[in-house]
């Protein structure tokens, strides 16, 4: 009888020690992030950083003996598409990445076929339009619609009844999606309307202006980075009087500096945490001026990453507890994230939907009032 208990007890001894070899505990996790941290639109990739950097390191502090480390890499792609898979490559060489988060649409594209086969989830924590959710089921956008939020713009034109606008967009597709959104709501509604490529580099808009202004155009559209600056300056120069309005991305210093002063009064969309949850985002704001020793000039940006590097943790933490023998990793996480609704965050209440798009972060109006200081218009 004796004999037959030892031999019951050397068999479970063996059954679990298979187990264990099939389905090892998750020690860590490894997360890329690919952002412009140099060179042009670093508001999209600094603070973002240092934000998913405070994410990371309260999780570690506080994490259990059973959860996963988790080991944060970033990367600068200086906003430069062709730089995308080579630091994917990089990342995945090096640190064995098993998720990447990256902030350039056209990046986000760049590295699709290599993150299916590799079995890496991707997460695009700025921008979420049609054209990345029509992409990979790997892929995750937990940012702003890109559509909607442009669309504003449009919108406040037409309440202005203003007849007659052009688009200055830079040569991206997050820009391109921008500026084809407000060409949709202007051609709808009656008001004539065209846009413009400038050249990544260029400098002199004085020729695009002097025909816009001999056009009599009424609203002038600047989607792009710091350099549209200088036709902000150019056409003030000019003596343009006519109402300007932007993206996002009015509030990198460089695109002021450039402006001289003539982007005071501009108005564009854009996200503060009046209108995000108040409470949650001044508390975060409140700990990165603790940890940084200043608060990002541009909010929106770490808002958003902060918020989707926790809707991440929030998901990997509990991998040892409840991912099967049966799962890979992937599809693990890529069915939790599937599943994530009403993520109570710094932005608002955020849900994934079956595309992997988020809903949740509305943006507003705003005025450019002083360098760095916007005021809002509404809602």
């Amino acid at each position: 009888m004796l004999f037959k208990k030892k031999l019951v007890v050397l068999f479970m001894i063996c059954i679990t020690a298979f187990t264990s070899c099939d389905n090892p505990e998750v020690k860590e996790i490894n997360i890329g992030f690919i952002a412009p941290l140099t060179t042009l639109a670093t508001d999209l990739g600094v603070g973002p950083s240092q934000a998913m950097t405070i994410a990371v390191e309260r999780y570690n502090s506080n994490k259990s003996e059973s959860q996963p480390k988790i080991n944060l890499f970033v990367e600068d792609d200086k906003w430069e598409k062709d730089l995308a898979l080579p630091l994917y490559e990089k990342l995945r060489k090096e640190h064995n990445i098993d998720i990447v988060f990256i902030s350039n649409t056209d990046g986000t594209i760049a590295i699709q076929d290599r993150i299916m086969e590799d079995g890496v989830i991707a997460v695009n924590p700025l921008n979420n339009d049609k054209l990345l959710s029509s992409l990979n089921k790997n892929t995750f956008k937990i940012a702003k619609s890109t559509e909607e939020s442009n669309k504003i713009v449009g919108v406040r034109i037409i309440e202005l009844g203003l007849k007659k606008a052009i688009i200055l967009q830079f040569p991206n597709d997050f820009m391109s999606i921008a500026a084809n959104s407000v060409k949709e709501v202007l051609t709808e509604n009656g008001v004539e309307n065209k846009i413009i490529i400038i050249d990544k580099d260029q400098k002199d808009f004085t020729d695009i202006l002097r025909t816009a202004k001999e056009e009599g155009t009424e609203a002038y559209i600047f989607f792009g980075y710091k350099k549209l600056g200088l036709a902000m300056k150019q056409a003030r120069d000019m003596g343009i009087d006519a109402l300007f309005f932007g993206s996002t991305t009015l509030l990198d210093p460089d695109f002021y500096k450039n402006s001289e002063g003539a982007i005071i009064g501009t108005e564009c969309t854009f996200f503060t945490p009046l209108d995000g949850n108040y409470i949650l985002a001044n508390e975060f704001l409140q700990n990165y001026k603790k940890r940084f020793g200043e608060e990002p000039f541009s909010i929106w940006p770490p808002m958003q990453a902060y918020d989707a590097m926790n809707i991440v943790i929030n998901e990997v933490k509990s991998i040892n507890e409840d991912k099967t023998e049966n799962e890979s990793q992937v599809d693990w996480l890529r069915n939790r994230l599937f599943n994530v609704k009403y993520y109570q965050g710094v932005c608002g209440n955020i849900s994934i939907k079956e595309d992997g798009s988020s809903r949740g972060i509305y943006f507003s109006l705003y005025k450019v009032e002083s360098d760095g200081k916007l005021i809002k218009i509404k809602r």
